[in-house]
């Protein structure tokens, strides 16, 4: 297997680097000797997995019908790649939120505090650095520009602003992901109220927190441990403390997620809180893509050939094929492409960017409308 991890949590590698910096083109992809041929059920995979992508990322999303939440959720599935469509021209997704083009009629960002600010509510961020997180998925550098009113800030700036937020008895899910990743693993700060904070104390509460009645059934605060954690293990940084914890605490999540999959490779409807097959196609999409983006990101390399592993993959990517016409809800549809995205990636040889015609760039201010 490749060196996964790196391209997924945006390891300034020299391949890599562009994909990171906004507004060059991409470099071809480089060889890699190391990769082994895939086996039959891989290749075969393979072509299924990348019909299927090919399919939804030629059909961006219409940004005067989406709303920032959705285009957030149109962003989880093709990162930076991911584009929309703005009536006589596609514009970058990353492009169109940062400098705070309207969806739907409605833009995302305020400033509070000198700083830029996702507004929350309905159509907008529905969990507490939601933005932050989806950048960082996106491997947005923090040097990435941010135009709000007229001022000019930057994606650290939008970091300094969820350091400040972090409040105890909060769900942090989404701020672990994104702190996790611009932040060094040892960063200590204070928040707003003056209050000391770590990324250990948000793995600490975070596992304090049940996952059962969590966001999505509880798939977003494994996801968000999961991040952390493979983020220390990017840096080489040593497993103790709570990046420990959280580590033993997941692999148990895997072992028992395995026991509630279904017998067609879906996993449960009922989430985590114990086995369920609905006949509701868009809630088969719902758990199983987000449960599957979860597994395919956290487990170990040589468990993802695994004959389970496969029926899953398997039975999503066919019901997204078989569902090519359907008016999938945007949410479980972004998160299960990007279950699809990251298994490619780790399983396939996959490349970040791979199809891509330009990278996350701020739209051309002569064009904005």
């Amino acid at each position: 297997m490749r060196s996964w991890m790196w391209i997924l949590l945006g390891l300034s590698l020299p391949c890599l680097v562009a994909v990171e910096a906004a507004g060059q083109q991409l470099p071809p992809p480089l060889p890699s000797p190391s990769q082994p041929p895939l086996s039959p059920p891989l290749q075969a995979l393979q072509g299924k997995i990348r019909r299927t992508l090919s399919y939804y990322y030629q059909r961006p999303p219409r940004v005067a019908e989406q709303s920032p939440w959705s285009v957030m959720h149109s962003l989880v599935a093709f990162g930076i790649d991911t584009e929309l469509d703005a009536g006589d021209r596609h514009v970058n997704a990353v492009g169109w939120l940062c400098w705070n083009q309207p969806a739907r009629g409605i833009r995302l960002l305020e400033i509070q505090n000198s700083l830029p600010a996702p507004r929350q509510g309905p159509g907008l961020e529905g969990h507490q650095g939601q933005l932050l997180a989806m950048l960082a998925q996106s491997r947005v550098r923090a040097d990435y520009g941010i135009k709000v009113a007229g001022q000019d800030f930057t994606v650290a700036d939008l970091v300094r602003h969820e350091q400040r937020g972090c409040r105890s008895g909060q769900e942090l899910t989404f701020k672990l992901m994104g702190l996790s990743h611009y932040l060094p693993s040892d960063s200590r700060w204070n928040n707003d109220r003056g209050e000391s904070w770590t990324i250990q104390k948000l793995i600490k509460l975070e596992l304090g927190q049940p996952v059962n009645g969590a966001a999505c059934g509880g798939s977003h605060r494994l996801m968000g441990l999961s991040y952390a954690v493979e983020k220390r293990k990017q840096r080489q940084e040593p497993i103790h403390g709570e990046w420990e914890k959280a580590a033993g605490y997941l692999q148990q999540y895997h072992r028992y997620t395995f026991t509630l999959q279904n017998p067609d490779g879906s996993f449960s409807t009922s989430w985590f809180v114990g086995r369920g097959q609905s006949a509701d196609l868009t809630e088969r999409l719902r758990t199983s893509g987000h449960v599957l983006e979860w597994l395919a990101f956290s487990l170990p390399a040589d468990q993802l050939e695994d004959p389970r592993m496969l029926r899953s993959v398997d039975y999503l990517v066919d019901l997204l094929w078989d569902g090519r016409g359907r008016d999938w809800p945007v949410g479980p549809l972004g998160h299960a492409l990007h279950s699809l995205v990251i298994y490619d990636q780790r399983a396939l040889g996959g490349i970040p960017g791979q199809p891509a015609k330009e990278l996350a760039r701020p739209p051309e201010v002569s064009r904005l409308p």
